[in-house]
Order: C-alpha cells, then structure tokens, then sequence
C-alpha cells in the first residue's frame, strides 16, 4: 500500500498494524473504527479501496486495475455516501442509510464499512451510528467483526499547522500529537452542536480507536506521485512492453508539477490535479506513439517476432517548445528507435 499511497506513512502503519491486531481477535467486541482526516486529494479513498482488495480480494496478487473492488471481488466493502443533505430529504435519507447499513453488515459479518463525511452527520444519525458501535449488537445484527472507517476533510488546517512546526518533516510528527489533536478537534465540533450532553459526547468521540492524519502533499511528494501515474499511463499504453518500451526525462516530471496548482507549499488539490495534467500534456502523445508501435508489431508474424521487436523499440518523452511564437511548451515523444 504504500507504494501507491505517497507522504502518508504516519497514517498507514497505524491502519495497517490496528486492523491486523482486529483481525487477529478471536472474539472482538467492537468494531474497529479509524478515523481519517486530511484534505482532498491526498489519498484517503485510495487508502480503503486498496486496504479493501488487501481484505477481500480472492487473489491478491492479481493486477488491482482489474479487480472489481468495490464489487463481487470485494463484497464486503461498502461505501457510504450522502451525510450532507436538506431538511425536506432528512427522514427518507435517514431510512435509506439505516437500512443499507444494517442490511449490508448482516450479510457480511466482516466488512469494511467508510462512512464519507462523518463529521456531517447531523444529531439523529450520529445517535443511531453511536447505538450500532457501542452496543455492537442491533437487531441481530452484529458489527463486532467489522472495521469501520469514518472518513473526513475535517483538520485540513491543524495538519497544515503540523507540518508548518516541523518545516515539514513528516517523520517529526508523533502519532500521538496528531491523535490528540483530531480527536480534540472532532470533540469540540459534536459539543458544539449540543446533541447529547458532554458525558455522550466523550463516549462517542472514544469509540474510535485511531485518529489518522492524511498530510496535504508538498513538491517531494507531488514528484513521486506524477512518476507513479506516468508509470501507470505508460504502463498500460505499452501494455506492459508488449509494444515497445516508453521513458521520460526528468524534465517531464518537473514540467508537469509546474502546472499543478499550489498554495504556498502544498498542491491545492492534493495528488488529483496529477491525473488532468497528465491527461492534458502526455495522453495525447503516448497514445500516438502507441498507436504506431501496435502497426509495427502487427507486421511481425509469430509471438516471438513482436516480443522481439518490442524489444528493440524504444521512445523518451521530453518537453518542447510548440509551433509558432507563443513559446507554449508542450510534452512530445522523440527518439523512437530499433535499438
């Protein structure tokens, strides 16, 4: 996990050693619940799809592009969605969110429920959640076996205040000073809204056993990140070399990053403005040069001809100045040879 999740490691030794100890319980009697906060972008849905295929997939070493995670290779999966909603649509929403949960754990006794937004949960479905977590048991239907993961922007701030003290060293920050102060956080939101009293709201707030920092992504990380999904676009476009092999300069990469948007020191949007600026300045060209490679394997005759002219063939991506005056620069392929 993390070689697909970049910056985060603080949260993911913690999630992966917490649910390894639950699922080593012989007879646990609560769910496991993590708690995740961080901006958009950093990683936080990644984190439960991938930890999804590590918990359910039927053959772990297969490519995860092509699992169906969320779906059968993952059934007991689930995300929910919707926590923010009008007035007009509370009592159906409410119903509608009840029933998918209690349904959807009574089928999957061990399941891997994410609750998007929680910190939205307005006072009746916090009631409820807290009645399923706390008593394990509802209407026969048990949660102790799950993991449950309650997913939130929440802390956007504070954890940019983390990094700020440390200058940025993520390794600087104790994993008890980030639970401390997410759960603090969390806390005073809830009091604040006067739901229960102080005493329900504590109870609540320690039901969840991990508050997980998911850090917004400064210049190193964003670097590592646009190398891991160039490897992916190059990956799939060669479908795995079979059409010639692809390289990049590192002028790639930086040129790229350029057009990602920041704020001071961390991309606004997290690792996500990755994907439209590699859709924008690198699909266009790879797709071409692949295109043209498929032509010329298509003229070997026999697999061991086009294994060995995929062999030969190579291409490298760089940057160029595009036609005209404008001095726009734009991502090319040169160099394709038979080596």
């Amino acid at each position: 996990m993390t070689s697909h999740l970049v910056g985060q490691d603080l949260a993911l030794h913690q999630a992966s050693d917490a649910i390894c100890d639950h699922l080593n319980k012989p007879n646990p009697t609560k769910p496991l619940l993590l708690s995740i906060h961080g901006p958009p972008g950093v990683g936080k849905s990644l984190f439960h799809r991938l930890g999804a295929q590590a918990l359910y997939a039927r053959n772990p070493a297969a490519d995860s592009h092509h699992l169906r995670c969320p779906g059968p290779d993952c059934s007991g999966y689930k995300v929910l969605y919707g926590m923010d909603y009008t007035a007009s649509e509370r009592a159906a929403q409410h119903a509608a969110l009840r029933s998918s949960i209690l349904t959807h754990v009574n089928h999957y006794p061990e399941s891997f429920l994410i609750i998007e937004e929680y910190d939205k949960l307005d006072c009746s479905m916090r009631g409820f959640f807290r009645q399923i977590l706390e008593n394990s048991i509802v209407t026969n239907v048990t949660m102790a076996k799950s993991i449950v993961v309650l997913e939130s922007n929440l802390g956007w701030t504070e954890l940019h205040q983390m990094l700020d003290d440390v200058d940025g060293k993520r390794s600087a920050i104790k994993a008890e000073h980030a639970q401390s102060t997410l759960k603090n956080l969390v806390f005073r939101r809830w009091l604040e809204e006067g739901c229960e009293d102080r005493t329900d709201t504590l109870k609540m707030v320690g039901l969840v056993d991990f508050f997980l920092p998911f850090f917004p992504l400064g210049r190193d990380e964003l670097i590592k990140v646009v190398d891991l999904r160039l490897n992916e676009k190059i990956d799939g476009a060669t479908k795995g070399g079979t059409r010639g092999r692809l390289r990049w300069s590192p002028e790639v990469a930086d040129f790229l990053l350029e057009n990602v948007d920041f704020e001071e020191n961390y991309a606004v949007e997290g690792g996500k403005e990755v994907e439209t600026v590699i859709t924008r300045y690198v699909s266009r060209p790879v797709r071409v040069w692949a295109t043209e490679m498929e032509e010329k394997m298509a003229q070997a005759k026999t697999k061991e001809e086009k294994k060995r002219e995929a062999g030969r063939v190579e291409g490298r991506l760089v940057v160029k100045k595009s036609g005209g005056d404008s001095g726009r620069q734009e991502v090319a392929v040169e160099s394709i040879s038979m080596i």
